[in-house]
């Protein structure tokens, strides 16, 4: 992870050697690529630590957030729309924005090819418990809770102690409206993390399919109390106002 202040100082340098080879400050679309060039070889020479890591990450079939394409006109087109009524002239701020947006965009795009890796992969891999954990993550966040159910519960049952597994697998059941298995559940997570009997999410040995950069549930203390509070408040609301009216 890159620290605040030499990002600052990694920005700065990019405006100085920007400001070197333009004659203008002009913020203009073909300004963003050659800010995208600048940045790389400052990234580069600035934080050799963080590239050596990035070279060895191990390399498999699934997507990774650095096969991105900053340099798409699409993107720059963005970007540009964007920034331009903000901002007029080149910048250190605006060269900020402009990495900082081009990394919301990247990470929307990975998502797009994580999701579909993931929901392309899981039912080959009944048995493997993390597969069907990345699944289940995925598989809620589209809102396919009856699924995600599923795919949980086989994580599950190789590693019961998991609280991150039956946190979510209480999650899937509020959605479902198994409200008093959902509570079981979310009890069972608190009872793991307060004794620290947890046992997080295991990889096995299909390592050639897992991502470099999963996109993971987390959990805590406070999270699971939050959700308690809120499923008293939704069997609340179902017991007192929308049954009666069923009835």
């Amino acid at each position: 992870m890159i620290s605040k202040s030499k990002l600052q100082q990694s920005i700065q340098e990019i405006f100085n050697i920007y400001a070197k080879r333009n004659y203008t400050l002009a913020f203009t679309l073909e300004s963003i690529n050659e800010i995208f060039e600048i940045g790389n070889e400052v990234f580069m020479r600035n934080n050799p630590e963080e590239m050596e890591k990035l070279s060895k990450r191990p390399k498999n079939k699934a997507p990774d957030i650095f096969d991105d394409e900053p340099f798409s006109f699409e993107r720059t087109f963005e970007i540009y729309s964007e920034l331009s009524d903000q901002f007029t002239e080149i910048s250190p701020e605006l060269i900020h924005k402009i990495f900082e947006l081009n990394s919301k965009l990247a990470w929307e795009e990975y998502r797009e090819r994580y999701n579909r890796y993931i929901l392309e992969i899981y039912k080959d891999y009944p048995d493997d418990e993390y597969i069907n954990y990345l699944a289940t993550v995925v598989l809620y966040d589209q809102k396919d809770f009856s699924e995600g159910l599923r795919c949980i519960n086989r994580s599950l049952a190789f590693n019961p102690s998991c609280a991150v597994y039956t946190h979510l697998k209480a999650r899937c059941l509020i959605q479902l409206g198994e409200f008093e298995a959902a509570r079981t559940y979310l009890y069972q997570s608190l009872f793991l993390l307060e004794l620290m009997q947890d046992n997080p999410p295991k990889k096995g040995e299909n390592k050639d399919v897992y991502p470099n950069y999963p996109v993971d549930f987390f959990t805590s203390v406070e999270q699971i109390r939050n959700d308690l509070r809120q499923l008293d408040r939704v069997e609340s609301l179902y017991k007192y106002q929308l049954l009666p009216l069923i009835y």
